[in-house]
């Protein structure tokens, strides 16, 4: 028999949840896998309705062996300016040891120091003499000059593609605390910088430090390469953020994930919820640079189901899933298809909803709703903004109370503390230190980005 077409079949069998072969099988190895599954908020409507729907496709990365991670290549980018200057530039020093000291004698390291210009401060080298590459930190990361972030960036870039393989995490982490004021320095610019990075397998994090740096820049250049970001309000606070990078580092599994969505003859795309992505007429394509080790990341579409009868079942979606599985260094694919049925009874219905999905679609709802108050409090509605972000925490405390699901419930409760949060810091926080923290909540919440 051919074992791998009954392992395909097997897949197909278990309904809407996707399997790879390391799934199935025993291996010499612990290896990463990725769980994927793909359900529809409403997989039971009612005869002849067309109510939207939500499809949701989550990839969650499987357990990895720290002992046999993924080697890393990493380049730091570092802001050196004069507004550095004495605590700042003594806890960014302390953040990139922390990094050296965290990587393997086999991973790879650059260091770019900028100011008016960037400059090499350790060129990409493996990180097997980590007394040498402190002391060079230490003597060479010193405050100076203006920003010339553009630069730094492009460096990084450099660095990380001396090495550059599939095999590995190619990372670049950016820190700044300030505007962009030499070279390059719009929004546009920089997100075309993101592109460029992202085109070549690199992902760019940035970590924002004070109430000066532009975020909607930062957050435009690690959107365009699916990376991470992170405000630091305070520099003591700078080696947590590290801390929390570091972890995502570590732990990926997979890279170049690409979600195909084909939706069948009678059900209409309507829009992406979250994450960006391409539709054209009736196929949906979004891509993610990475997939973390026990992380989920997903893809929400909203669809208007085909009509149909009662009793009836309907093919709804294709989904194919391709990616690059980091311990097999082999190209994985999954695919499956999403049917939805039809009921005359409500209870049918309202029994077959999947709630964390519902959960998921609101909170994404709410993070549109939080980007509208951004450009609000821009425009000096500060009362209006801060409205709407009540109204969401309003909200969604009462989808966690109406839920029964214990991970709906948890996701809604967390998201509407969240929401308090933000409405609490607008009445408490300067409005550069408040916008900075509903930047960073609607980039992370969009991109579902780990916060712990």
């Amino acid at each position: 028999m051919n074992i791998k077409y009954l392992f395909s079949a097997l897949a197909l069998l278990s309904g809407s949840t996707f399997a790879t072969l390391t799934d199935l099988v025993s291996s010499p190895y612990p290896t990463p896998y990725v769980i994927a599954k793909s359900e529809l908020s409403s997989p039971i409507i009612l005869e002849g309705s067309q109510e939207h729907n939500y499809l949701k496709v989550s990839l969650t990365g499987g357990k990895q062996d720290t002992n046999k991670r993924t080697p890393i290549n990493l380049a730091l980018v570092i802001d050196r300016s004069t507004s550095m200057a004495g605590d700042r530039i003594e806890k960014a020093r302390e953040a990139a040891i922390l990094a050296i000291n965290m990587l393997k004698d086999d991973d790879i390291i650059s260091i770019i120091a900028y100011d008016d210009d960037a400059h090499v401060v350790i060129p990409a080298t493996k990180a097997n003499n980590k007394q040498k590459l402190i002391n060079t930190i230490n003597e060479k990361i010193t405050p100076q000059g203006w920003t010339a972030l553009f630069a730094g960036v492009s460096k990084g870039i450099k660095e990380v593609n001396k090495f550059h393989k599939k095999e590995q995490v190619n990372r670049i982490i950016l820190l700044s605390d300030g505007q962009a004021n030499v070279g390059p320095s719009s929004t546009k610019e920089l997100a075309d910088l993101g592109i460029v990075a992202a085109k070549q397998g690199i992902a760019v994090t940035t970590i924002g430090l004070g109430a000066s740096y532009n975020e909607d820049l930062m957050t435009a250049l690690a959107s365009y390469s699916d990376g991470n970001h992170a405000f630091v309000e305070k520099s003591a606070d700078l080696e947590a953020a590290f801390v929390r990078e570091f972890k995502d580092v570590m732990s990926v599994v997979a890279q170049e994930v690409t979600i195909t969505i084909h939706l069948q003859d009678g059900a209409k795309p309507v829009r992406l919820l979250g994450r960006d992505g391409d539709i054209k007429g009736n196929d949906v394509t979004v891509k993610m640079n990475q997939l973390y080790s026990n992380q989920e990341k997903y893809v929400l579409l909203e669809v208007i189901p085909p009509k149909g009868k009662e009793n009836e079942k309907k093919p709804l979606a294709d989904v194919t899933i391709s990616y690059d599985n980091l311990q097999t260094n082999k190209k994985d694919n999954q695919e499956n298809r999403i049917d939805i049925a039809y009921s005359k009874s409500e209870q049918a219905v309202k029994q077959a909803i999947q709630e964390e999905i519902v959960v998921d679609s609101a909170i994404q709802k709410a993070n549109l709703d939080n980007e509208k108050a951004i450009k609000l409090l821009d425009e000096g509605k500060k009362e209006e903004a801060n409205k709407i972000i009540q109204q969401n925490a309003i909200t969604l405390d009462a989808l966690s109370g109406s839920v029964s699901s214990p991970t709906a419930k948890g996701k809604a409760s967390v998201s509407a503390i969240e929401n308090k949060k933000l409405s609490d810091d607008l009445d408490t926080k300067s409005e550069a230190v408040s916008r900075k923290n509903m930047k960073e909540s609607t980039y992370q919440t969009q991109k579902q980005q780990s916060k712990n």
